[in-house]
């Protein structure tokens, strides 16, 4: 009997092995294909496959396809859980670099609709009574179709409208399929690769994963929505959607209507005055403000669709299913690095950011203050409430890619906000200064840090702080000595400079092995192109190049992606 439990626990998981084998095959497909191009694209052989001529299924164009575009595409084919990624990775310029940031920024979640039938059989399943009791009225055609969801209109017998977002059939156990063939592949990884370990790779992957199981969950973006309603209650500028708990599940989430005008469709308002403008931008950013600096929670994807202008000139807010977390001493951290920007303290800014947890050995601090030195130099006379928050933050991830800081998940995300924010205002007031007002803002936060209330406060956590850490001495003094006593002590040498030109040396020898295997396969290709000539179709020798061949091709991907995914060993 436990053996037979056993095979059909097997056999009725959410995924069997043959899905799962099938579903890596797939992965691997899109990865080699579009891997291929992100490989010549970087070591400047993109000349050898046009892509753009329509090769390897891509669309056809006159412009050759960039590295960012391949990496781009190869997540949109790869479906939901890929698209998450990508749009976490947007937020990471620290680590991929600023140019892949801002071109997985620009992914399209937008995919097919899934037929409302379908739809329907999750909805009904999750509804606790009937359908026609819960809705007077539902629209099935969808007002939006993304990889995890679509949302729809309806109304309740009580006359309220609402939409009913719906997660699409299936989409969890796929999710759970590719995280579980992620972890491995990263895992097998790590283990391989010291530049996994630096990156912290798995860490990065496993908060991934609790991010993106949360927004599976429909529930906790419920809990979004009214923690931040909470935080503005009483603000007569801003409308917060109410979340109907009756009939709101894992799976289905029901909410109020939020009608008006989207920020990104502001320009086309005639109806809408420059101090109107002026006035709904300055809400916006002080509505974020006030979750980020006062609250520590905020909305994580203020985009332009997600502001709207509603009834009153007021700002409603839609799609809390991202959001992000500050600590206070991380809020006093980021409120010092905003402060020693706008007064272009370099010292200042390298310690707030040493603070805020940017990861990397004291002997790089010069190297960080020379670029931003010669950043404050560039902008030249402009002052801070002049400068651009989006080319600001870019500049940032910038140097901090080229120092290799790691910068912690929700600080990352904290300045690709400020870059959103930035780009929602100013569709609405395109003079918007957004570090003006955030200058603003910062000022009233020193002073109310200032206050005696918040120095005692700080004070006294400080003198807790030193009491624990005298407490705490004489047993770290003894684990130091045992260690000593049994040679378990280990002391660690590293040497930057000779580590960074045996890096330059493997790259320099990837290359020359690529362009190598390259120069192979296309003169084999070659030999077949004469031999399809002159050999009879279907021929036994003509199938055997054709194998060869293929196998070459495979080969050649293979050996493209493996030194794409080793460049910065």
């Amino acid at each position: 009997m436990p053996l037979l439990n056993v095979r059909w626990q097997r056999h009725n998981e959410p995924w069997n092995r043959r899905r799962q084998w099938r579903r890596e095959r797939q992965i691997v497909g899109a990865l080699v294909r579009h891997g291929v191009g992100l490989t010549l694209a970087r070591t400047k052989m993109g000349w050898l496959l046009p892509f753009q001529w329509g090769l390897l299924s891509h669309p056809r164009r006159n412009v050759p396809y960039s590295g960012p575009e391949h990496l781009r595409m190869a997540f949109e084919d790869l479906g939901p859980t890929f698209i998450k990624l990508a749009q976490i990775l947007s937020t990471r310029g620290d680590l991929i670099g600023p140019d892949y940031a801002s071109e997985l920024a620009r992914l399209q979640s937008d995919v097919p609709q899934i037929p409302f039938p379908d739809m329907a059989r999750v909805l009904d399943a999750e509804l606790p009574m009937p359908r026609g009791d819960v809705f007077a009225t539902f629209d099935t055609e969808p007002i939006g179709s993304a990889s995890i969801g679509q949302v729809y209109r309806a109304t309740l017998h009580s006359g309220e409208a609402v939409v009913v977002k719906i997660q699409k059939p299936g989409v969890r156990t796929t999710v759970e399929m590719d995280l579980t063939i992620l972890r491995r592949w990263i895992h097998r990884h790590t283990s391989r690769d010291s530049s996994a370990t630096f990156y912290d790779i798995e860490g990065f992957f496993e908060e991934f994963a609790f991010t993106l199981r949360n927004e599976l969950d429909y529930t906790i973006e419920g809990d979004n929505a009214d923690r931040i309603r909470e935080i503005h209650r009483g603000d007569a500028d801003v409308f917060i959607p109410k979340i109907y708990w009756d009939y709101s599940t894992a799976r289905v989430l029901v909410m109020d209507e939020v009608r008006g005008t989207a920020f990104a469709d502001a320009a086309l308002d005639t109806s809408l005055t420059p101090d109107d403008r002026h006035r709904l931008a300055a809400v916006a950013l002080h509505t974020s403000l006030t979750q980020i600096f006062r609250e520590g929670f905020f909305h994580a994807d203020p985009h332009p669709g997600n502001f709207v202008i509603v009834e009153g000139h007021k700002i409603g807010l839609l799609d809390f299913g991202m959001v992000g977390t500050l600590s206070e001493r991380q809020r006093d951290h980021f409120i010092d690095l905003a402060y020693s920007m706008s007064s272009r303290d370099t010292e200042g800014m390298l310690d707030a950011l040493w603070a805020l947890g940017a990861t990397e050995p004291e002997a790089q601090r010069r190297g960080v203050a020379r670029d931003f030195d010669h950043l404050f130099y560039r902008v030249g006379d402009k002052s801070f409430e002049e400068l651009a928050a989006a080319d600001m933050v870019g500049e940032l991830m910038r140097i901090a890619y080229r120092h290799q800081l790691q910068f912690p998940p929700n600080l990352a995300l904290l300045f690709k906000v400020i870059a959103m924010l930035e780009s929602a205002a100013v569709l609405v007031d395109p003079g918007f200064l957004l570090f003006q007002a955030l200058e603003t803002e910062v000022a009233a936060l020193l002073k109310e840090r200032a206050s005696p209330a918040k120095v005692g406060r700080r004070v006294g956590e400080n003198a807790l702080d030193m009491v624990r850490l005298f407490e705490g001495l004489p047993h770290r003094a003894d684990r130091l000595l045992q260690r000593l006593e049994t040679g378990d002590l280990e002391f660690a040498t590293r040497h930057d400079g000779l580590e960074r030109e045996a890096r330059r040396l493997r790259r320099a020898v990837n290359r020359l092995t690529l362009g190598i295997a390259v120069t192979v396969f296309l003169v084999a290709a070659g030999v077949y192109v004469l031999a399809a000539e002159v050999a009879e179709p279907g021929s036994g020798r003509l199938i055997y190049l054709q194998v060869l061949l293929t196998a070459g091709g495979v080969f050649l991907a293979v050996l493209a992606a493996r030194i794409w995914w080793t460049r910065n060993r």
